[in-house]
C-alpha cells in the first residue's frame, strides 16, 4: 500500500510536468512516456497501440476502466469455478478471500466511471486505487499455496497494469479539467 502511495505521488507529479501546454489529444511519443512509467511498459504499449492511434484522455480514461473492469470480472468468475470446483480448505480459504476483494474491485471500478463522467479525477483515483489494492491482496493470499491458478495470477497481474495506466490516465485527465 505504502508503495501504491509513493507511485501514485510520483506518477501526479510526472503528469503534471508531461501535460504542461499538451492538447487533449495523446500522442504517440506521451504514449511511450505513459508507459514508460508503469509496472509494465511493453504491457501498456501494446494495450494502448491495440486501442488507439491518437486517444483522447478521456476516451482512454474509459478504455483502460472498461479493460480493468472486465479482467476483474474475468477474475471473479475464475474464482467462483476454481472455488465451486472443489479445493483443498486452505486453497479454498485464499481463493475465497480473493473472491471477496474482487467483488470489492468491480464495486470500485464501477465508482471510478461515476466519478469519470462527473469530471471527477480524485474521486476515480482513490477508487481505480481500491482496485489495485484489491488485486494486490489477492496476489499476497494466493502465492503462499503451493499450487496458484495462472489465470487468476495472470489477470491479477494484468489488473494490476490496467490500474497503474488508470491513475496516470486519471491525472492526465484531471490536470486537464476535462
Amino acid at each position: 500500500m505504502a508503495a501504491n502511495l509513493r507511485n501514485n505521488a510520483f506518477l501526479s507529479s510526472l503528469m503534471f510536468l508531461l501535460l504542461i501546454g499538451s492538447s487533449y489529444a495523446i500522442t504517440s511519443s506521451e504514449m511511450s512516456t505513459i508507459c514508460d512509467k508503469t509496472l509494465d511498459p511493453s504491457f501498456c504499449l501494446n494495450f494502448l497501440n491495440s486501442k488507439f492511434s491518437s486517444p483522447n484522455i478521456q476516451a482512454l480514461a474509459k478504455t483502460t476502466l472498461d479493460a480493468t473492469k472486465a479482467r476483474a470480472t474475468q477474475t471473479f468468475k475464475r474464482l467462483q469455478s476454481i472455488i465451486d470446483g472443489g479445493v483443498d480448505p486452505r486453497s479454498k480459504l485464499a481463493y475465497r478471500s480473493c473472491l471477496d476483494e474482487y467483488e470489492g474491485a468491480i464495486g470500485n471500478i464501477e465508482e471510478a466511471f461515476e466519478h469519470l463522467a462527473s469530471g471527477d479525477g480524485m474521486g476515480m483515483n482513490m477508487k481505480v486505487s481500491a482496485a489495485l489494492d484489491g488485486a494486490d491482496a489477492c496476489l499476497d493470499d494466493v502465492k503462499r499455496l503451493s499450487s496458484v491458478d495462472n489465470a487468476v495470477v495472470n489477470n491479477s497481474k494484468g489488473i494490476k497494469n490496467l490500474c497503474v495506466m488508470d491513475t496516470i490516465v486519471i491525472f492526465l485527465f484531471s490536470d486537464l479539467g476535462t
